[in-house]
């Protein structure tokens, strides 16, 4: 991935949210768009970023996905941390937000309106109507999300 300053700049500041949600769409951003969808797979880079995440104090993340939650559970390459992650649909990630109490939101590959410290990445073009930012595809998200656990764990 061409780096971006604003956007890295944007992750640095985002992660020292004191809640932080992280919300990334499953197909698109974390797997691969294309082909058979019953045979799509996460990322393993992502899927390992994921479980950082999940692990972290005041950090949840969510796999946004209009499939069940125990399809997209076997389509992650997820640890231990598996029950830490959550499954919603596209509309309620606004819901989880309140529930979890996040003060910013990391949003990739999720139409969400933006508030305040947010970060929201389109991904590829189809995907980023009206997100500040946008990578390319699932291999910019794997290191999208590598660069904001490293930023996060630090905290």
């Amino acid at each position: 991935m061409d780096t971006d300053d604003a956007l890295w700049g944007a992750l640095d500041r985002v992660s020292e949210t004191p809640t932080l949600l992280v919300a990334c769409a499953f197909d698109g951003a974390l797997a691969p768009d294309e082909g058979d969808p019953a045979e799509a797979r996460a990322e393993q880079v992502s899927s390992e970023a994921l479980n950082v995440l999940v692990a972290l104090a005041d950090t949840t993340v969510a796999v946004v996905s209009d499939r069940p939650g125990d399809e997209v559970a076997e389509l992650m390459f997820l640890s231990g941390a598996k029950g830490g992650l959550r499954v919603v649909a596209p509309e309620g990630v606004a819901a989880l937000r309140d529930e979890v109490g996040a003060t910013a939101l990391v949003a990739v590959g999720v139409a969400v309106p933006a508030s305040g410290r947010d970060v929201v990445v389109g991904v590829g073009e189809e995907l980023a109507p009206g997100a500040p930012y946008e990578v390319e595809d699932v291999d910019d998200v794997a290191d999208l999300l590598e660069e904001l656990a490293g930023l996060r764990r630090r905290i």
